[in-house]
């Protein structure tokens, strides 16, 4: 897709079938991007068709304003949802997110989608019942919107530069909003150095959602070591390689840690230390260590390896509705020597686009 796409003349009945000749679809319809629907949102993003939103320099492939919105608008997306794609169009493409590597993987990684602050509701996101699953309409879109763009603009197409060997359902669309936490707790974008009226978009290529269940135990610990069990899984690619993860804490769990005093940070230290794994937990799950490989599998002092090297790896994000004690967790499909998450400000109608300089998603996280 270039900056001036084709126009392609067609029934209104035909419209669907045309586009997935063409090859611009995920596989399902998707809506005709008819000029004023371009048109318009562009508008809703406050930016010209011909700014770059985006930049992937090793593919030499840079992102329009002019081809979001035709993604955005066959994703279904309305104009007012289109400032968070552009963010998180910006984060995707952070060097220190490495698309690169993330959309081209045989690991068939999904881009994850994570909204924080008050734009989320505005635009009616949902961050409760059912957050990861179907239903809401900007949840849906603006993830979809992404994915789009990195099959139409980026290259990211199966049989091309996208070799996923399995792939997940989250190709299609993975994109939830964060509900936010009681105090003392901190949202997810003040504790990543923002503040608490912005709204952010995180991204971070993820392996599917994986059901975290404990209905029974009400300790912080206890808790927190259901968590561990499902995040040392010696089956998870970056599990003693120092990878990452997003923690989708609902209710009944949030409600445990944060009743028993403890903050975010103590939370996120405990995991680290729990995730720890040693040769011979990768080794009953039949993973061997790598030798001379890039991966450096080190043992500590403990004699043990590293899932996670701080606790910063861990994005920590509450949502979810209320049940028996459900949540969910979500791993990098690389270690972070591959990939990062990256972050994103949704910026204020007017408002210049930021850099994607190397150091750009570099952030500070308080407790």
């Amino acid at each position: 897709m270039t900056l001036r796409e084709p126009t392609v003349e067609v029934d209104a009945l035909d419209a669907h079938e045309e586009l997935y000749r063409l090859g611009w679809t995920d596989g399902l319809p998707v809506v005709p991007p008819r000029p004023e629907l371009v048109e318009a949102m562009l508008a809703g993003g406050g930016v010209e068709a011909d700014e770059v939103v985006g930049v992937l320099a090793r593919r030499h492939r840079t992102i329009t304003g002019r081809q979001a919105a035709v993604n955005a608008v066959m994703a279904g997306c309305r104009p007012e949802y289109f400032p968070i794609v552009l963010a998180a169009l910006g984060a995707l493409t952070d060097p220190a997110h490495n698309a690169d590597t993330m959309l081209a993987s045989t690991g068939g990684s999904a881009t994850c989608v994570i909204v924080s602050g008050p734009l989320a509701a505005e635009v009616g996101m949902n961050a409760r019942h059912n957050a990861l699953g179907s239903g809401n309409r900007a949840n849906a879109t603006i993830g979809r919107a992404v994915r789009l763009v990195a099959m139409n603009v980026l290259g990211a197409r199966s049989g091309k530069l996208d070799a996923a060997s399995i792939g997940h359902p989250g190709r299609y669309s993975f994109c939830f909003a964060e509900d936010d936490p009681p105090a003392p707790w901190a949202p997810l974008r003040v504790r990543l150095g923002y503040e608490r009226e912005d709204t952010t978009v995180t991204v971070m290529g993820c392996e599917a959602p994986r059901q975290i269940g404990n209905a029974l135990n009400e300790d912080p610990a206890g808790v927190l070591r259901t968590f561990a069990s499902a995040m040392k899984m010696a089956a998870t690619f970056s599990v003693g390689k120092g990878g990452q993860g997003v923690m989708v804490m609902g209710p009944e769990h949030a409600l445990a840690v944060r009743q028993a005093g403890w903050s975010t940070r103590r939370a996120l230290k405990f995991l680290v230390e729990e995730t720890r794994v040693t040769p011979r937990h990768l080794e009953d799950g039949g993973v061997l260590l790598e030798v001379g490989a890039q991966h450096e599998m080190e043992l500590g002092d403990d004699g043990k390896l590293p899932t996670f090297q701080d606790p910063e790896d861990i994005i920590l994000v509450t949502a979810g509705g209320e049940g028996a004690g459900w949540s969910a967790y979500m791993p990098a499909a690389a270690p972070r020597l591959h990939s990062r998450h990256a972050t994103r400000r949704v910026r204020t109608p007017g408002e210049a686009l930021p850099d994607c300089g190397p150091d750009s998603c570099e952030v500070t996280f308080t407790s």
